[in-house]
């Protein structure tokens, strides 16, 4: 991914934008930029010399140093809907910006203009614009994540139109409105915090919000002001909203509407509220002072040991309990109420649509897998489990045996709802599963509900046969409360996972997707049809959901680190690096650090290793040389460069070594032999086949034939 430089202090508007020659103003830099390219801005104050608007064109991203950059003016921006405006940035689709500070001190001067596309706002801040923070408008669909939004005149941010996207863990502080919402814009609002601001969030109009688990405290007016037709979604009974609207000035609450508002699992006082509120019930259980009866004792009559490799039983046709003769659930819950795991209600019922708390959730799990081991495991208090609570001993062994943990902020919340992702990453852990193949991921059509730090888990889960999914096998629905019959047949699953259960026959059990399928309907006459299905017959690629492989589709960089750690199980050449776009839970975390040490992979001047972006044709042929140390098998000879009729876009720096990946065999041009186009994002096809052919010059895979094919001069 190619990188231009802007230092303010140093730099110059008619060098290269390389780390040595930077450029001196951010406009230079988005000048020279196409999509993939990152513009990394050294700290300092950009205002004087710069062209404003700064426009950030289609998958560009622009990275400052945690809020050291500051961006300061503003300029006229013709905006299709609003006309004329005054703004300091405008974002284009996929374009990122990262860790700088936006000022625009301009009459009615906005931070950023967001209306079309994807473009994604990570670690920001937006002070002191004389209107918006940030204005969303259009179809757009931002993510905002982890910004900080500062005295700004009007709102912090503004999203107007159909605009939806996700606003996930923002500060919203001393500003008129912390956020405002109008038309029919519907984003998700998640775990924000507005406070201190004259009013918190403003719906007007149509607009259709969801909240979950934000704060509105301490806000001069109002906390949320529902006003025109606006109609919020503040949870449900199988999803409560989580939020906190709390000692606002005038009203916590105040819907002008004429509607009434529900709201479900909000901590919100009723003397607080202006207008129509209906306080619903959630499906949560009511706080109580004995064990529910989901769960048994914590230490369960002793399962029975079955046979080996058991068949699977038919379901049965009845049930002890009479709410689940017929019931989907049926064949998982009455096995294990016969172990004397779960029980029912007195008059007979399970009730296995009820949503299980998290407490119970480990008592249950305590009773069922009793033998871990607790010493060495590290525990910590809960702030909400006083001495007296009933499931306090339960808690504290499934966070030693580490089945479960608490949050951040110390607590544990133990009559919080328990999510189905949640149960199924307790399990993984706490059994200790592993990580599973990404690609099993795709028997899911809602597959990108599921969190970043889960998919490796729920992965390892699918592959073992844990995941029931009722009505919908293809829907896993992780972020949903699960409920009594759904925790019994994950926690049957994985004890039959155990050896401790006879399977079942279930049409609901998620199968796992055959990883040595290679046979892609997309393939068969693709040029590197041959090297596709080789490697998906060693489990080191795999398709899509639809059964695809899409050849021609681009690679990221975390896919490409996934390829070369299974296909060469590379050894330590240097120490780990911490690259701040790549949590400890994101899915390729592993195998990117192991790239990385091996020297197959680097990261970027600022810390970042752009996971996400497409690899390009030079980078991989450069990866395989370095981490193969290709260049002490053959001497590289520039000359064999000379045929590629685009020999000159070789960049210098690496020209010794595409000439030995020349020389080695690793080459594939496709459609002109000829031209090598080493700037252009590689293909999946492309990929596939220069890593195969690097494994052919270890001897690990027989040589195949293709036109498309450089030949080595070994």
């Amino acid at each position: 991914m190619p990188v231009l430089y802007v230092n303010g202090s140093t730099g110059q508007d008619n060098p290269s934008g390389s780390a040595s020659s930077p450029f001196n103003t951010i406009s230079r830099a988005l000048q020279q930029a196409q999509s993939g390219t990152t513009i990394q801005v050294q700290a300092g104050s950009y205002d004087q010399g710069e062209t404003f608007t700064l426009v950030v064109p289609a998958g560009v991203t622009v990275a400052g140093q945690g809020g050291a950059v500051v961006i300061t003016g503003g300029g006229e921006f013709p905006s299709q809907e609003f006309g004329q405006q005054t703004v300091t940035v405008v974002m284009g689709d996929r374009a990122q910006l990262r860790g700088v500070t936006i000022k625009n001190r301009a009459d009615q001067g906005v931070g950023v203009w967001v209306e079309t596309g994807s473009p994604v706002l990570v670690n920001n801040r937006f002070v002191n614009c004389r209107r918006d923070g940030v204005f969303v408008s259009g179809n757009a669909l931002p993510i905002i994540l982890e910004n900080e939004f500062y005295e700004n005149a009007a709102s912090g941010l503004f999203i107007v139109r159909q605009a939806k996207g996700e606003v996930r863990q923002n500060i919203f502080r001393k500003t008129g409105y912390g956020i405002a919402i109008s038309d029919q814009a519907a984003p998700l609002l998640l775990g924000n915090t507005l406070s201190d601001n004259r009013a918190g969030l403003v719906l007007s109009r149509s607009a259709r919000p969801v909240l979950r688990q934000n704060r509105l405290t301490d806000n001069q007016s109002t906390g949320l002001w529902i006003q025109d037709q606006a109609a919020p979604d503040l949870g449900d009974p199988h999803d409560p909203g989580g939020n906190t609207l709390e000692d606002n000035g005038e009203w916590n609450m105040r819907n002008d509407t004429s509607a009434v508002v529900d709201s479900v699992g909000n901590q919100l006082n009723p003397n607080t509220v202006s207008g129509r509120i209906a306080y619903r019930l959630s499906d949560l259980p009511d706080p109580v002072a004995v064990p529910p009866p989901l769960l048994g004792q914590v230490t369960p009559t002793p399962t029975p040991t079955p046979a080996p490799a058991p068949e699977p039983t038919s379901p049965p046709l009845n049930s002890r309990f009479a709410d689940l003769v017929g019931h989907w659930a049926a064949p998982f819950v009455d096995p294990l109420a016969e172990a004397g795991l779960v029980r029912g209600f007195l008059d007979g019922a399970f009730r296995p649509e009820r949503t299980v708390t998290r407490a119970e959730f480990a008592a249950l799990v305590m009773a069922a897998f009793p033998g871990g081991s607790t010493a060495g495991g590290r525990t910590r208090p809960f702030a909400d489990v006083p001495q007296n609570f009933w499931g306090r001993e339960a808690i504290y062994r499934a966070q030693a045996q580490g089945f479960i943990s608490g949050y951040p902020d110390g607590t544990f919340r133990p009559n919080a709802p328990m999510t189905r992702v949640q149960a199924l990453l307790a399990l993984v852990s706490g059994l200790d599963l592993g990580i599973g193949q990404s690609d099993q991921l795709g028997v899911y059509r809602d597959r990108a509900q599921i969190p970043t730090y889960a998919t490796d888990a729920i992965a390892a889960a699918t592959q073992q046969r844990i995941v029931v999914n009722y009505p919908d096998v293809d829907r896993l629905r992780p972020m949903e409360p699960v409920t009594r019959g759904e925790t019994a047949a994950l926690v049957y699953q994985a004890l039959v996972r155990r050896g401790k259960m006879s399977a079942v026959a279930s049409p609901h059990i998620v199968q796992p997707r055959d990883t040595t399928a290679s046979d892609f309907p997309d393939t068969g006459s693709h040029w590197a049809g041959d090297y596709i299905s080789a490697l998906a017959q060693r489990n080191l690629i795999s398709g899509f959901s639809n059964g695809s492989f899409q050849p021609n589709a681009p690679m990221t960089r975390a896919q490409f680190a996934s390829l070369i750690v299974g296909a060469f199980s590379p050894g330590t050449r240097r120490v780990a690096a911490q690259f701040s776009d790549v949590p400890e839970d994101f899915w390729a975390a592993e195998v990117i650090q192991r790239a990385y040490r091996a020297q197959f992979l680097s990261g970027f001047p600022d810390y970042t290793f752009a996971p996400q972006n497409p690899v390009l044709r030079l980078q991989v042929l450069l990866s395989l040389v370095s981490g193969m140390e290709l260049m002490a098998m053959s001497a590289p000879n520039t000359d064999v460069l000379r045929q590629f009729s685009d020999t000159t876009q070789i960049p210098a720096y690496a020209r010794r070594a595409i000439a030995t990946a020349t020389q080695l065999g690793l080459v594939f041009n496709y459609p002109d032999k000829t031209r090598l186009t080493p700037n252009r994002v590689a293909t999946r096809a492309e990929v596939t086949a220069m890593t195969y052919q690097a494994m052919v010059l270890l001897k690990k895979v027989p040589n195949l034939a293709s036109p498309y094919w450089v030949r080595g001069s070994r």
